[in-house]
C-alpha cells in the first residue's frame, strides 16, 4: 500500500466511525425524548390520583369539623 491509500483508507475509516457515533446519538436523544414522554404521562396521573384523594380527604375534613361543631354544642348545652 503506498502512502496515499494508506491516508485515504483512514480517512474513511475515520469517516465511518464518525458517522456510527452520530447515528447511536441520535438514538439516544430519541430514546430520552421517549423517556421524558413516559415521565410526564406518569406524572400526569398521579397528579390526578392525589388530587382525588385531596378531595376525599376535604370532605371528610368537613364531616369531621361539622360532627365536632354539633358535638360541642350539644356538650356545652347550648
Amino acid at each position: 500500500m503506498t502512502e496515499h491509500s494508506l491516508v485515504l483508507l483512514s480517512c474513511l475509516v475515520v469517516i465511518v466511525v464518525l458517522a456510527t457515533l452520530l447515528y447511536a446519538a441520535g438514538w439516544g436523544y430519541l430514546t430520552a425524548l421517549a423517556k421524558v414522554g413516559e415521565l410526564s404521562a406518569m406524572l400526569s396521573q398521579i397528579l390526578v390520583h392525589t388530587q382525588s384523594m385531596d378531595l376525599s380527604l376535604r370532605q371528610q375534613r368537613r364531616v369531621l369539623y361539622d360532627a365536632h361543631k354539633r358535638i360541642s354544642a350539644v356538650t356545652k348545652g347550648v
